[in-house]
């Protein structure tokens, strides 16, 4: 299979800049916009004729807004949503994953950590 198209949402200006190309250095994902916060991924998602991503990935803090609005919708229920978050102590995990996310990731500190994180997505994506 080709790339996967991703919409993601993340806060930090520095952050969306290195998630954004550790993505796209894999040769796994387009990218095709990343939001500051689930209330500007959601107006992406609404605002669109043709946006529909094979995945979503959101910070686990946005992750809550994104998780709520995605499967409570019946054009988006079906995208995956993926979250991720610094802390390691599995409450925000548990919480995600109680309110649908696919999965949850411990945010990475530099590129190939990312690069690592979109290929284990890309493989649980396609079943591998």
């Amino acid at each position: 299979m080709g790339k996967l198209n991703i919409l993601i949402a993340e806060n930090d200006a520095n952050g969306k800049v290195l998630i954004q190309e550790s993505f796209v250095d894999t040769g796994l994902f387009n990218v095709v916009a990343v939001a500051e916060d689930g209330k500007i991924l959601k107006d992406i998602m609404e605002e669109s004729d043709i946006l529909f991503p094979d995945v979503i990935l959101s910070a686990a803090g946005h992750g809550y807004d994104v998780l709520y609005y995605i499967k409570r919708s019946d054009a988006f229920r079906e995208i995956p949503v993926v979250t991720y978050s610094a802390s390691d102590s599995g409450s925000e995990e548990q919480k995600c994953q109680q309110m649908g996310a696919l999965k949850h990731f411990i945010k990475p500190d530099n590129a190939p950590g990312y690069q690592k994180m979109a290929k284990e997505l890309y493989d649980l994506l396609l079943g591998e």
